[in-house]
């Protein structure tokens, strides 16, 4: 649940990367170059796996008798565990993309708002 939050809250953020004498254009292209050569180095390694544990949940029904009386029920209800395909290469590929940056004179500096232009 903490790794779905943080995701979530990173969604919308940017790495920022810099270097002196560079803009963070050129930034943004560096980083770019060294994902496609990351992709390249560390290939996907796929893995099926469970992505959300299944588990009961109770779905709550509530009427009014013929008194006028609200009444509630709760049913239990089953969910079943969802999967999906996850990179289990992701975080070396990711490592790989970061050394490419730092090999090439940059420091990363931490998450900018995502611009969506």
């Amino acid at each position: 649940m903490a790794a779905l939050l943080l995701l979530l809250a990173l969604a919308g953020c940017a790495e920022r990367w810099t270097r002196p004498g560079a803009t963070e254009a050129q930034a943004d292209a560096a980083n770019a170059a060294c994902t496609d050569q990351a992709i390249l180095a560390v290939p996907p390694q796929m893995s099926w796996e469970i992505v959300e544990p299944g588990g009961t949940y109770y779905d709550r029904q509530c009427w009014r008798d013929g008194s006028g009386d609200r009444v509630c029920r709760s049913i239990p209800r089953y969910r079943p565990p969802r999967w999906d395909w996850v990179d289990l290469a992701t975080p070396p590929r990711d490592a790989w993309r970061r050394e490419c940056m730092r090999a090439q004179g940059y420091t990363f500096e931490g998450y900018r708002p995502l611009r969506l232009e």
